[in-house]
């Protein structure tokens, strides 16, 4: 082999190496650039609710009976007020490290690139008549750093399997719900659960990632 043709070679392979670590580089980023790049991620997200991201379906049947006081079948007490907890409302799933504060309002845009979203006009831990809705990204940001990501994003949410348990510390009550039923779909099929978990399957696909959970108490 020539001196030359050496040189090219190596001058070919030096390309290749270097493509291929600005590839390996970028992979793991790519889905925050594109978070950043694309705000309709976050629109894309709310409307799995309707047409309106906001807005409740028209007839939603009741789930389990509201808190109240007594002892009479299905109803449930509420869980005790516990002073250590803190006062802010927040989700904690230990099994995917997420345990990050509950952000409401209609603002969805803005409220997503802070967190988990406690979608307005369904479910409270309070009064479960309705199911509490929450949602949030994948991915998230360029701008949130690894920890806040790992609390705050539902990038682990496909792990979540039938059995698993997740809390909603809620006026410093702790109510715990079990995972009955996971799906990827377009839009919620199953409105008796007392508490749905859902996310993008990928970036702003309008493919969705649901977990259906049951009041345990």
């Amino acid at each position: 082999m020539t001196k030359k043709l050496k040189q090219k070679s190596y001058l070919t392979l030096g390309i290749f190496l270097w493509l291929f670590a600005v590839i390996f580089t970028l992979a793991p980023i790519w889905p925050h650039v594109y978070y950043r790049l694309s705000p309709s991620t976050s629109e894309v997200l709310a409307q799995t609710l309707g047409t309106k991201p906001v807005s409740r379906p028209k007839k939603v049947p009741a789930t389990s009976p509201p808190y109240e006081g007594g002892d009479r079948e299905g109803v449930k007490r509420q869980p005790p007020i516990d002073k250590t907890l803190p006062k802010e409302n927040g989700l904690i799933i230990d099994k995917i490290g997420v345990r990050g504060q509950l952000h409401e309002g209609t603002d969805y845009s803005s409220i997503l690139k802070t967190g988990l979203w406690h979608v307005p006009d369904f479910g409270t831990p309070e009064n479960n008549q309705q199911p509490i809705i929450i949602a949030a990204h994948r991915w998230g940001y360029l701008s949130w750093t690894n920890s806040f990501r790992t609390l705050n994003s539902f990038y682990n949410l496909p792990k979540l399997a039938v059995g698993d348990k997740v809390e909603i510390v809620w006026n410093q009550r702790k109510y715990t719900y079990e995972i009955y039923a996971s799906e990827e779909s377009e839009q919620i099929t199953d409105y008796n659960a007392n508490l749905i978990l859902y996310t993008c399957q990928i970036w702003n696909s309008p493919v969705r990632v649901f977990k259906y959970a049951k009041l345990i108490t």
